[in-house]
């Protein structure tokens, strides 16, 4: 202690020249250390020279021999995926040798060799799977943290390396049951991309932009938090302009743009050559009046000729289902594991009492109308009929291949996979798979999010339906003296057309139709509906009814001065009618009179149902539909009219009949329940019609006739 407080007395005495001394020296032997080093990085210029001819001529040689020793490296090989990686290490092999024999040459100048080596050394060739081994870590939202181990998932391997750079794949779909790390593959991706690639754009499409914010943000900064080799290359300052919400900027100019498919402006502007799409069956089928989102995003990779794209969502209904129509045009590959007791391969499916394989459980019995317990749960092999414990199923993934229904395809690489196949203690067990198919027997809506999220596979409902293609063998050609005893129409208002159905019924309700005619236009413009009129001038209708449910006040303007014009409105219910009976509509029409408004009530339910039955009758007669041999009635028209179909759907223990629609256009559907319902509103008796009709003519003067519904087609 003495010691020190007398330097520090002597340092108090220290004059400012001793300082400036002191300072000036230290600047003096800074400014020697820089100039040996400088002296021992120059070299002769000739030296230079010589080492540089040296090495252009192990160049040379390298050159000479990499052809013949690349298709040494890809001979008797025909995947195209396995070719690019041989080719590529065959590659950097030369490089290496290339190193080692300019570093084991004499050269006159010997750090050149040094040098050399650092500049030719070759980047890994690295799969998307082996980054995530050496560099991701999980540190938590796992049941299994720390660094990331693809052999637990084993099955996920081949879908990232896909995804990998020297992989000639350029589209990759994963239709999957959820928890089975497809998402974190999404990720591993992104890492690679990030941190081994460095120089690419990459963009990531979520549902919705509040989606991206609520969830997709928060995982990429915790798994950017969690990979040290991934925080280095990110600003985390929140307020710095590389860092935003919709933008992510890493490394020298690389972007992760972060858009929603809901915001055609973020689909928009930027070309780039990957591309993430995250539960795409979620995706809108039109964004903005601006199209399919899917068209948006493959526009902006078009620039691109080695341009990568991975798809990955859980299915829907087979009606809306982006992903499956992805994995159909794939090549379809499935994940086959083999028996451990007779080693044939086979792909892991529920089973139950319906097959002869798959899953199979055993019940306690029931008392006291308790329900049954599971007692054991096991996997029956469809080769030799041998129960397989869960137990084996790690054994099982780890010796699994992917196996390509349509190996011709090359590009396009789809996977497969439901929630049997979840690893022990990564997901859910066989025996919890059993319990919650057993518990949503009783429930429609619970059995389809079952298939959907457990099975990885589109709900189909099950109900009563009609081929379309059946209707075209019914096409024939009237006879020109043909005349119906009514005629009516259906109209069905969208927002850009008026459709308009056009029948002539006979006794029985036996239906001729005479034509489906398209009117293109906006209906909310008065033109459109004035070739309305033009057509009801031409057909001479004794009733027609329209549809109000768009552009309702239209409407109601054109059927005000028409009294053979019903303005309807379609209504679901099994029990409502196709048209309410005279007394019951007088007394509500009474009601609306004095607000104005006249609305008739159709019940659609009904009036499919009686259609299909119509439909389903092979004989002419009472019921029967005729279609006429005129191009109004092609394949799209058969196909509208049986778009939908009946379902019986459970509710508790409690069935219920539903029609549900099979596909979007379903305006000749709408137009034929109209076009009935208006023979039923104007109370037509047909078998008066036709008896009048057989009644010989008379001679004596007829009597002034009352105004009927067809002397009304006045100017509007």
């Amino acid at each position: 202690i003495s010691t020190r407080l007398a330097q520090n007395e002597k340092n108090k005495m220290k004059t400012l020249a001793d300082l400036q001394i002191e300072r000036e020296q230290i600047r003096a032997i800074d400014a020697k250390e820089s100039f040996e080093l400088a002296l021992n990085q120059t070299c002769n210029r000739d030296d230079l020279f010589q080492s540089a001819l040296a090495t252009r001529g192990f160049i040379l040689k390298t050159i000479d021999r990499m052809h013949s020793q690349l298709v040494k490296a890809i001979d008797g090989e025909f995947d195209e995926t396995r070719v690019h990686y041989l080719m590529t290490d065959a590659l950097i092999d030369l490089m290496r040798g290339l190193s080692n024999e300019v570093e084991s040459a004499a050269l006159p100048l010997p750090v050149f060799t040094e040098y050399f080596k650092r500049g030719a050394k070759p980047r890994d060739l690295l799969t998307v799977s082996q980054w995530s081994d050496r560099n991701r870590w999980l540190q938590s939202g796992t049941n299994s943290p720390g660094k990331w181990n693809t052999s637990l998932t084993p099955y996920l391997r081949e879908i990232m390396d896909s995804l990998s750079e020297h992989s000639p794949v350029r589209d990759v779909t994963f239709i999957k049951s959820s928890g089975l790390g497809g998402t974190e593959a999404l990720y591993n991706w992104l890492g690679y991309v990030m941190h081994h690639l460095q120089n690419k754009d990459l963009l990531v499409v979520v549902p919705t932009l509040e989606l991206r914010d609520r969830s997709f943000n928060p995982r990429l900064s915790k798994m950017i938090d969690e990979t040290e080799v991934l925080s280095e290359l990110v600003i985390r300052a929140s307020r710095n302009k590389a860092n935003r919400g919709d933008l992510m900027e890493y490394g020298a100019r690389s972007r992760i743009i972060k858009a929603g498919a809901n915001s055609p402006d973020s689909l928009r502007s930027d070309h780039l050559p990957y591309v993430i799409c995250d539960e795409v069956d979620a995706f809108p089928w039109d964004v903005g009046g601006e199209g399919d989102p899917m068209t948006l995003i493959e526009n902006r990779q078009r620039t691109f000729s080695r341009a990568k794209s991975y798809f990955v969502s859980t299915p829907t209904n087979d009606q809306a289902s982006r992903i499956e129509v992805l994995y159909k045009r794939s090549d379809m590959r499935r994940y086959y594991v083999p028996c451990p007791h007779c080693h044939e391969d086979q792909t892991l499916k529920l089973g139950g009492k319906e097959t002869p394989y798959g899953l199979k459980w055993k019940l306690s019995a029931t008392q006291n109308n308790e329900p049954a317990q599971i007692l054991s749960v096991q996997y029956l092999c469809e080769h030799c009929a041998t129960l397989i414990d869960e137990g084996y199923k790690p054994e099982m993934l780890a010796k699994g291949r992917w196996i390509a229904e349509r190996p011709h395809i090359k590009l396009h690489r789809g996977y497969h996979l439901n929630a049997l196949y979840a690893p022990i203690g990564l997901g859910l067990g066989w025996r919890a798979i059993v319990e919650k198919w057993l518990s949503s027997q009783n429930d429609t809506s619970e059995l389809k999010a079952f298939v959907n999220t457990y099975l990885g596979e589109v709900w189909t409902e099950q109900g009563d339906a009609i081929d379309p293609t059946g209707l075209l063998s019914r096409l024939e050609v009237y006879p020109e003296s043909f005349k119906g005893l009514a005629r009516t129409a259906g109209v069905d208002v969208q927002k850009d057309r008026l459709e308009v159905t056009i029948d002539d019924w006979m006794e029985g309700e036996e239906c001729f139709r005479r034509a489906h005619i398209i009117i293109p236009g906006d209906t909310a413009q008065l033109h459109v509906w004035q070739m309305l009129e033009e057509e009801f001038k031409q057909w001479n209708p004794d009733a027609a009814a329209i549809d109000s449910g768009y552009n309702t006040s239209m409407v109601y303007a054109f059927v005000e001065s028409k009294r053979y014009c019903f303005a309807v409105k379609g209504m679901s219910g099994a029990f409502k009618p196709i048209v309410e009976d005279p007394k019951a509509r007088a007394q509500r029409l009474r009601r609306q009179r004095k607000k104005g408004v006249m609305v008739h009530i159709v019940g659609v339910d009904q009036a499919k149902t009686l259609l299909f039955a119509r439909l389903k009758i092979t004989t002419a007669g009472p019921g029967y539909i005729h279609f006429p041999q005129t191009g109004d009635f092609d394949d799209e028209y058969f196909s509208q009219l049986t778009s939908e179909k009946l379902v019986t759907r459970i509710r508790g223990t409690r069935p219920t009949k539903e029609w549900i629609q099979t596909r979007t256009r379903n305006e000749a559907l709408d137009c034929s329940n109209y076009s009935l319902a208006a023979l039923r509103l104007a109370n037509i008796d047909l078998e008066a019609r036709s008896k009048k009709r057989q009644q010989p003519p008379t001679t004596e003067k007829p009597k002034a006739m009352p105004r009927t519904r067809n002397n009304f087609i006045n100017g509007w």
